[in-house]
């Protein structure tokens, strides 16, 4: 098949069966001296010609099993050029020169950045003569055939940050997308030519778990569950059947995300603290708006060693303002506070004079639309300023006192 420059290459990509092996290649540091191993997975590409794109998908490591302490990824490249060529289509000679070029790389969870190699390579210059009429051959046309240029071409990266590696604990699957992009650029003296390339490659990845034994330090996260309790917000639960005479000290951190990838700290809860062993945390929205919200359990151990719990998810608007009405206003001097279309929580009250001086700070507890008398000030002008302890959301209102 002949196409006009320029030439874009593409090919399809059959992924072979994952193969288990117990090769150790990569060593964990472990607590306290226990021996540390290695999860292994190999699979192998093929790539004829057709699609440029794959899924490579590697199983996860099981949070109940131990602890991940390092993930290592090679991709090994076998590139070959399997046809490339030129045909002078004009009726005097021509000089020719092929520019190979062709980029394999792949990305995916945890990588600082694409893995990936790339190769330039220049074929010629090619004598061509006038064309004869015949297509494919002659002294018009010019072929290359079978020229491996990557001959297990190896490169790797290794991923040991621990608050990246979470996203390889579960009982599904990490997924990798494997790209080759590679084209011919062709000179031609005369510009009247056509021209074709098919290229494959054999691709190994090598992805490589270092682990610690789960016996080493439990993970003590049970029945984690997240239930919506507003509309704004979710209650966090879990049970850690903690032992006071455990050696090794850690405590929890409560992590929330909004992509389901990136978990940050929103909460240290202290191992113990439950007597009972339930813990719960309340999760308001706040302004991180409406939508999606995960959240996971860190165990967090003294010596740096960390477990992780399964990843929930639930749906939250974001959390309304404390919005409010002073009444009277202007008053004789009682005030008044009246809610409307507030779900209710606790509050902080922040009363202000007109020099900017605090005057009166108090909480309040309050159900939903309801009124309360909260103070009795002297004539003048004052600012009132209702904070939501939970989500940290403010609403500012003028009184003015005669």
């Amino acid at each position: 098949m002949k196409y006009l420059y320029p030439k874009h290459f593409t090919s399809s990509l059959f992924l072979l069966t994952l193969l288990f092996t117990g090769i150790l290649s990569v060593k964990a540091q472990c607590p306290y001296g226990y021996t540390p191993g290695t999860t292994f997975y190999d699979t192998t590409i093929a790539t004829p010609a057709g699609i440029n794109t794959l899924e490579v998908k590697f199983p996860q490591a099981n949070p109940y099993d131990g602890m991940v302490t390092c993930l290592r990824l090679c991709v090994s490249i076998t590139g070959v050029v399997d046809y490339a060529s030129v045909e002078n289509n004009s009726a005097s000679s021509q000089t020719a020169d092929i520019y190979y070029i062709r980029t394999d790389q792949i990305t995916g969870p945890g990588l600082s950045g694409p893995i990936s190699n790339s190769i330039n390579y220049h074929y010629g210059p090619y004598a061509l003569g006038p064309t004869d009429g015949t297509i494919g051959s002659g002294p018009d046309f010019i072929s290359i055939s079978n020229d491996t240029l990557l001959n297990a071409v190896t490169v790797c990266q290794t991923i040991n940050d621990l608050d990246s590696l979470y996203q390889f604990y579960g009982n599904d699957s990490v997924t990798y997308q494997y790209n080759i992009t590679a084209f011919t650029n062709i000179s031609c003296t005369g510009g009247n030519y056509n021209s074709s390339v098919a290229t494959s490659a054999l691709v190994r990845f090598e992805f490589e778990y270092c682990t610690c034994p789960g016996y080493v330090l439990p993970l003590n996260v049970n029945d984690f569950t997240v239930i919506k309790i507003a509309d704004d917000k979710a209650k966090l639960q879990w049970s850690g059947f903690d032992d006071p005479d455990n050696p090794y000290p850690y405590q929890y951190e409560v992590q929330m995300s909004r992509d389901g990838r990136q978990f940050s700290g929103i909460a240290r809860v202290a191992s113990e603290s439950a007597p009972d062993g339930s813990y719960e945390h309340i999760y308001a929205a706040g302004q991180n708006g409406s939508g999606t919200y995960y959240f996971r359990i860190k165990q967090l151990y003294t010596n740096g060693y960390t477990r992780f719990s399964d990843i929930k998810q639930v749906q939250l608007k974001a959390s309304p303002r404390p919005e409010f009405k002073i009444f009277p206003n202007p008053s004789n001097g009682i005030v008044g506070i009246k809610f409307d279309n507030y779900q209710g929580g606790e509050l902080v009250l922040e009363v202000f004079n007109s020099a900017g001086q605090k005057v009166l700070q108090k909480q309040i507890q309050t159900s939903g639309s309801s009124y309360h008398q909260v103070a009795t000030l002297q004539s003048g002008s004052y600012w009132l300023k209702l904070t939501d302890i939970t989500t940290q959301l403010s609403s500012v209102n003028q009184l003015i006192i005669k």
